[in-house]
Parts: structure tokens; sequence; C-alpha cells
């Protein structure tokens, strides 16, 4: 007779899987989905007298209205669980008669005290110009910005409320109020910097809102965390001088929700960075705190002013930027950052566009006082309903297409946590931890990875023109999994043959459909070619009529065909549905075209891919090809171009970088 079997508890089973994608927005906590437009929201923990765990609390403007219109009202919400559940959303300021609006916390550590949150935000009835009716009235102010702290971690905020006076400048008094009404907006969360708070924030000419001629200001108080009163700190309007800060030259030069950052552990060295409609990031050194700046440049990943312009830039339309200087070093010991931008330079649309995906890089300080950033990673993608593409459409639609306006939280650990809004929304979420590690550990990557690798074909210099091997089918994109597809080669431009094929794995299939018998066929499957510019292009099919085509722009031309052993590789991630190549150490950044990743289209079926040949018609080797069964990541990328190219990894920049 068979024993009696004893079933193992549920706590002995393998843990479930998760099937959520941490990247996808709608995986996200909800902190508030009440109706109308959320904006601003931002997160600090604070911990109190009597209790070990800190709590959150989330500070978000909110209008039953729309974006900028009537009836703004700064909110708050606190979470006891790290994020799990949140409290219904109160009121942070209570004066009902006025719009409260871009509220953001910063945190004040008092030993033996507990934590004191500051909130700074505007505060305004609404005005309008003589003879003028205004869009939105979310951004005009008479004094200046205000304040109010708490001392229970966002449980009650203080009754007394103080002001932070801005200076007047040129562009104030050239204004439709002559200075008397400021077009001001924020969109910083304040940092504490060589001890004094700092916090920067952009004027308008016209005090409409997000305007041509815009430029950038900042906010520095030296005694607001000594003061036993802090309503009575002073404040000081940066830079000195009658003149903000805007991007590099142009009609364009905006200077649009500004950013400032400590760099490294250097004195008086600050960093600022903003967006502009161009598709590109500006940015700017201090080296004195702030009351003079080197004149700004367009942001590159090396962080320097000096970089040719076109190559290497941080792009990014007409969307928000958040930056983080991170509480610990890096991996070499230097100060780290992170960033979450959309890494595409789209620019129609008034560049209110291209904001379905966010992406995250790391930087590093280097001693010269610059920031040196990594290549980005897919963090958080949106694919609920788009508007950017209709034929009626406005900026009011465009503010809901993707995830925007985030903001970090760091806790003991060194994981990282954000929150952020497509506008009908506030959500909360955590950095994948190992996505997080591997994009701070890039520099010093050098492995091939061997997790569901499923090909590898090692090029053989006798081999004949055409070598047919077997090969797995591509994983179905509609799964929400994924495929790497990994190429060496190298070559000559005098030996190359445009327009050949460097792989082919296209199969010939049925396409009866259950209709009855048929003779005729489909073929479906992918081929890389050599384009006629010398670009390598992935093309897939599944011969339905989904076809999809990603090339090398940035680096496919001869910068690649030097008879030196280079790596691609062509991931394309069905979770946010995109593809994107990585040469060597480079994300394909477009080149001349906006970005260099692409949607996959939402009907691309089974691509098949099992019948592979190898060609070297194309004129040049291929020493190596493989595939995987499941997307890289940028960092795993670049990871595997320096091993299989024997390339050292770069560890650390030189000393004068």
């Amino acid at each position: 007779m068979p024993r009696r079997a004893v079933a193992p508890t549920l706590r002995e089973l393998t843990e479930p899987r998760d099937p959520r994608d941490p990247r996808d927005l709608k995986a996200g906590t909800i902190i508030s989905e009440r109706n109308g437009y959320y904006d601003s929201q931002n997160i600090v923990a604070a911990t109190i007298p009597g209790r070990s765990a800190p709590i959150l609390s989330v500070v978000l403007h909110h209008s039953e209205n729309r974006e900028g219109g009537p009836g703004l009202q700064l909110l708050g919400t606190r979470s006891l669980d790290q994020g799990r559940t949140w409290s219904p959303l109160a009121t942070v300021e209570p004066e009902g008669s006025m719009q409260s609006h871009d509220g953001y916390q910063l945190v004040q550590q008092r030993p033996g005290h507990g934590d004191r949150i500051f909130v700074f935000y505007g505060c305004n009835p609404g005005a309008h110009p003589p003879d003028q009716t205004l869009s939105r009235t979310d951004m005009q102010l008479e004094e200046g910005y205000y304040f109010r702290f708490s001392d229970d971690a966002g449980a009650h905020w203080s009754q007394a409320r103080g002001v932070i006076p801005v200076r007047r400048t040129r562009i104030d008094r050239e204004n439709p109020w002559q200075g008397r009404v400021m077009g001001m907006f924020l969109c910083d969360k304040p940092s504490i910097i060589g001890g004094a708070v700092y916090m920067a924030f952009q004027k308008t000419a016209d005090g409409a809102g997000e305007t041509p001629n815009s430029e950038v200001f900042f906010l520095r108080s030296r005694d607001l965390l000594d003061l036993e009163d802090p309503t009575r700190a002073t404040w000081e309007t940066l830079p000195s001088g009658d003149t903000g800060l805007s991007a590099p030259g142009g009609a364009l030069a905006l200077g649009e929700e500004p950013h400032v950052l400590g760099v490294g552990e250097i004195p008086g060295r600050l960093f600022s960075l903003w967006r502009t409609e161009t598709g590109k990031l500006a940015a700017a050194y201090s080296s004195n705190g702030g009351e003079v700046w080197d004149p700004s440049f367009w942001l590159n990943f090396a962080g320097t002013p000096d970089s040719v312009e076109g190559t290497g830039l941080l792009r990014n339309p007409r969307g928000a930027i958040t930056p983080l200087r991170r509480r610990g070093p890096g991996p070499d010991g230097t100060t780290e950052y992170a960033l979450l931008f959309y890494n595409n330079g789209r620019t129609e649309r008034s560049g209110y566009c291209g904001r379905r995906v966010l992406w995250l890089t790391t930087g590093r300080s280097t001693a010269a006082g610059h920031i040196r950033w990594h290549q980005p990673e897919i963090v958080l993608w949106w694919d609920g309903p788009g508007y950017e593409d209709r034929e009626d459409w406005n900026e009011e639609w465009s503010i809901v297409d993707g995830p925007g306006y985030a903001d970090w939280w760091e806790d003991d650990t060194g994981q990282l946590f954000f929150v952020q809004s497509n506008k009908l929304g506030v959500r909360y979420h955590r950095v994948e931890p190992r996505l997080l590690e591997l994009l701070r550990w890039q520099p010093e990557l050098a492995e091939l990875p061997d997790e569901q690798r499923s090909l590898d074909v090692r090029g053989d210099r006798e081999a004949p023109p055409e070598h047919v091997i077997e090969a797995p089918s591509l994983v179905d994109l509609r799964s929400r999994g994924g495929f790497t597809i990994v190429l060496q080669l190298s070559g000559s431009p005098e030996e190359l043959r445009p327009g050949q094929p460097i792989a082919l794995a296209l199969s010939r299939i049925t396409a009866a459909r259950g209709e009855g018998p048929t003779d005729a066929t489909l073929t479906r499957g992918y081929r890389i070619d050599l384009t006629e510019r010398l670009e390598v292009e992935l093309t897939l099919s599944d011969g339905l009529g989904g076809t999809f085509r990603c090339a090398t722009h940035a680096r496919g031309h001869a910068e690649i065909w030097d008879n030196q052993l280079h790596t691609l590789a062509f991931i394309c991630d069905g979770g946010p549905r995109l593809a994107y190549c990585v040469v060597d150490d480079l994300m394909d950044d477009g080149g001349e075209t906006p970005q260099g990743w692409s949607f996959l289209p939402a009907d691309l079926g089974d691509l098949g891919g099992d019948e592979l040949v190898l060609c070297s018609a194309f004129g040049g080797r291929l020493a190596r090809f493989m595939i995987y069964d499941r997307p890289w990541t940028t960092s795993e990328a670049i990871s595997a171009s320096r091993a299989l190219n024997q390339v050292e990894p770069t560890a650390a920049a030189p000393p004068n970088s």
C-alpha cells in the first residue's frame, strides 16, 4: 500500500513569484487617485521620539479643476508602514481662499528631539496682468515663497507661516506687472549644502507659466537650521547681479524647472541642471556657493562643459527631471548621484511628448568638480492611453502621457524609492535592487552574463559563405519577456559590402489560418544586415504584417569598422515593449534622430527564428553570435562588451576630468 503522503506547508514551498514587472507604472503602490490633477509630489522620511522606524511624508498639490487652474491645494499624506498604506489626504496650507502649490519638503535632523520637516511652497490668490487672462494662475507671487514646519513627521504643520522674500531682478521689472508680481515656479527639493539650505526655481518673463526666456535662480539661507524661530531666517536670491541662468544661446534659451546639487566634498562647488524644449538638458557649475556661475552648457555624460555638442548628450523632452545626491559614497569612494530623465530628444508638440518611459542613470563626482554620468537603464514605463499623436492634441492632454515629477527617498540600506504621478494618480515605487547595483557598478563591470544564454556560436575564419546552424526560437514578446541578440564583429570600410546580410533566421510557414487548405506561405523570423550607411540593422517580422527595425545610429559608421573587434547587443524588452542597441560601452543615442530606442509594435507576434544562417558576404568578420532568452540591461551589455573585446573597465576617471 502507498504510504501516507504529508504535504509540505506553504511556507516550505518556493516563495511565490511576483508576476508584476517593478518597472510597470501600474505596479506601484497607489498613494492617491482622487479625481483631478496631481503635480509636484515629493517624499521624505522622518523619525520621531519613541518610534524606531521612520514615517514617510508625501506632500503634493492637487486640483479638482485642471493643472494650473483655480482651486489648487497643497495636501499631505503619511505612511507608517514603509509605503504599503497611506493616510487620507489632509490640508497642509489652511488658507482656503488662496491657491497653494509646488510644495517641497526638507528634513532637519535634530538629535534628541526628533526630525523637523519644512515644506516650502507658493501661495497666491491668482493674478492676471492688466487686460490679459492667463491660463495658469499658480505661478504669480508677490512676496516670494512660504514655508511651514512639522515636528511630528507631517501629522500637523506649524501655525506660523514663514516668508522667503525673493529679490526682484530685470526679468521681474520687465514683466506685465513691472515687478509688483513675479512669475515664478518651484520644482526643486531643497538641499542642505555646506550647512546652508538651497533650492532652485525659475522666473518667467510674462508670468504665465512655462514660457520662453525664463531664467534660473536660487534661494539660500545660511541660518534657517540654526534658529529657534525659523521664520526669522534670512534668505538670499542668487546668482548675484540682475540676470539668472539660461541655456546656451539662441531664442529657445529656457531656464525651466531647475535643480541644484552639491558636487563632491568641494566647498562651494554646485551643479545645476534644467530642462528646455530643445531636446537637451542645460547645466552649469559654480565654485563659490552659487553667487557666480560658469557659462551654461548642454549636459553630456562626461559632465564637462567642453565635450563636443551633439555627442554623448543626455537627451530629454520638455518633461520633469529628478536628480539626487545619495547619502553614502559610490563604489569608488566618490560622491554618488542618481537622475531620472526621459532619454530622448523629441521636440515636437512644444516638447511635451516622449514621456512614457522613465530612465535612470547614476553618476559620480570627479576630482575636478564635475559629475560623470553612466549609461541609462529603464526604470518605469506606462502603456496606458496615449494622446501625443492625436490630431486634436493640446497641452492639457499631453501632461498625462506617462510618469512625471518624481521625487526620491533613500533608506538606510541604500535602496532607492520614488513617488511619481501621471497627473491622474500618485504612486510609490522601489527601484529594482539588481538594476540599481548593476548601474552603480557599471564602470567596473567586465563579465559575460551566463543566465539564459540559449545560443553561442564562435566565428570560424574558414567557415563557408553561409554557415547554417540550429538555433532557438526567439521569445514571444507578447509574453512580456524578451531577448538579446549579441554580435561581435570587425571589418574595414574598404572591404565591407553594404546591403549584404550578416545573419538570417527566416522560416517559411503555411499561411493557413483555419479556413481550409492553402499553398500560400508566410515568412517570419529576423535578419541582421549591413545597410548602405554601414549601419548594422536588425529586422523582426512575424509574417502577418508586424515588422520592426532597429539600427545602430550613433556608432554604426567608420567608428566600428576599424578592423578591431566591437560588440553590438540588440535588446528587445517585452515589458515596456521597446528595443535598443548598445555598441561597446555606449547605448546608441539615435545619432541625428531624436532617440536611439524605439517602441516595438503592439501586434508583433511569434517570430520563430530557429533556422539561422551566418553570412560572410557582408565583407567583415563575425567573430561571435549569441542569443539570450531575456532582455539584458544596458549595464550587462556594457559588461559583456568589455569581456568580449578584452577592454579594461574604466574603474576611475582621470584626476583632471
